[in-house]
């Protein structure tokens, strides 16, 4: 009787595959002049190829379907709403450049594609100058890869959509994308278990933005030349790991912040040539381990409520300071399994040749605990008061004892090469001395 009903199962699969039909769109002899009527005279699990060319109209793809692009066809909107709507599960849609969404004048979130179903593919499209490029929502085991989003540079980040957005829509996968002029490139909200691997995202307010969004994975992707690179926020179990984060710079800049995020794992990423490297705020028992903190402003700001956080194996070189408390230390260890951090300015010496120093590293010197205060200070933190400071304090031999490296690493250690500090952080320091210093009279 199994054999039987297996043997039926796969008639049926054989016997679809089978029926499947290929019809063509554009050009000499095609079925259709457009997609919209082969749409809606295919049957599910039929293909479309759409030959190059220019195409004005809106889709909604509502049976099953593989809809392919051959030569980059050009799909423009109505300029009204989303360009293709994907409302069948585990279609494919894939080859093309789209281009005339809605621009969001209903608050609605026009895009240039929306799926609102499970198991669909999304591959080598361009879009541009859409609101939002693709949107997931109540859907999942999505696959979105290998395409190119530009958003509209030419208005504020505010009015702008997001790259790849993603609501109540777990266990997608998002890979190898291109996105730049986002207000966020990728956004998860409430999605979870998501998977982001190996995209560059750049030019946006956000190059990644997570909430409400748990057991989300984040590996080799490039966040680079934004506001903030990464912004974790509400969310537990994530998993960052080699990924570049590389020149958020501004007044706000940041490379990578948590925000009330706990048992998260920050492992292995280069976090170079940013305004802050790392903020964390509300987040509890985090491992940073084995990371790259190079060339930022500030390498790592902890604020008081983020407690019983752990770094070890870590690599700060080239920072302009290392370490800003605001508010105490909240339990934070600065070792993981007895290796602590390699610190470029670490003065010490490994007697036994363990690789270790003999003697602590005190992680935040004295002008980064007024800063952490004050944090209008950090305008004086190359001023010769500031240098005068520090020289002050060492001299006098009296360190505190809640920020300190036990376990120092010391040695010859690889570090990857300098990133060069962005010119334009260096004039808006020297901009923000003059604005506050008292003018002179002209009398």
């Amino acid at each position: 009787m199994i054999r039987v009903a297996t043997a039926v199962v796969v008639f049926i699969i054989l016997s679809t595959a089978a029926d499947a039909r290929t019809w063509t769109v554009g050009g000499p002899g095609a079925d259709f002049p457009f997609i919209s009527p082969a749409i809606a005279a295919a049957s599910g699990g039929d293909v479309i190829e759409v030959r190059a060319g220019v195409y004005r109209e809106d889709l909604v793809v509502a049976t099953r379907l593989s809809i392919i692009g051959v030569g980059r066809p050009t799909l423009i909107g109505t300029g009204m709403g989303t360009v293709v709507t994907i409302v069948a599960p585990r279609c494919e849609f894939s080859g093309f450049a789209i281009e005339g969404s809605g621009i969001g004048q209903t608050n609605a979130m026009d895009a240039g594609i929306h799926l609102m179903s499970d198991g669909n593919r999304v591959t080598d499209t361009v879009l541009r100058r859409v609101f939002y490029g693709i949107v997931v929502t109540n859907a999942m085991h999505n696959e979105i890869a290998d395409n190119d989003i530009h958003g509209l540079r030419e208005l504020p980040f505010g009015q702008r959509g997001d790259g790849i957005y993603l609501y109540r829509a777990p266990e997608n996968f998002i890979a190898r994308n291109r996105i730049a002029g986002e207000r966020d490139a990728i956004y998860f909200q409430y999605a979870p278990r998501g998977r982001v691997y190996e995209n560059t995202a750049s030019d946006s307010r956000y190059a990644l933005h997570d909430m409400f969004s748990d057991d989300t994975v984040i590996a080799h992707n490039t966040f680079a030349d934004s506001v903030v690179g990464a912004n974790i926020m509400n969310s537990r179990r994530i998993r960052l790991e080699d990924n570049q984060v590389l020149r958020n710079r501004g007044v706000p800049g940041i490379g990578l912040t948590l925000k009330d995020c706990d048992d998260s794992t920050v492992r292995a990423n280069a976090i170079a040539g940013n305004a802050r490297g790392l903020l964390i705020e509300g987040s509890s028992t985090n491992r940073f381990a084995d990371n790259v903190f190079q060339d930022n402003d500030t390498a790592v700001t902890l604020f008081s409520s983020a407690e019983r956080n752990a770094f070890g194996g870590n690599r700060f070189a080239g920072n302009w300071s290392d370490v800003v408390l605001s508010g105490r230390d909240s339990g934070t260890r600065w070792s993981i399994d007895g290796r602590g951090n390699y610190w470029d300015r670490y003065r010490g010496f490994d007697f036994d040749g363990d690789g270790a120093g003999e003697s602590p590293h005190p992680i935040v010197g004295a002008f980064e605990r007024i800063e952490g205060a004050n944090a209008a200070a950090r305008l004086f933190l190359r001023s010769p008061a500031a240098l005068g400071l520090e020289l002050a304090a060492h001299l006098g031999g009296q360190v505190s004892a809640d920020a300190m490296d036990d376990k120092p690493l010391v040695g010859p250690t690889p570090l990857p090469m300098p990133i060069r500090r962005d010119a334009a952080a260096a004039a808006l320091i020297v901009a923000a001395i003059a604005a506050i210093l008292p003018r002179r009279s002209s009398c």
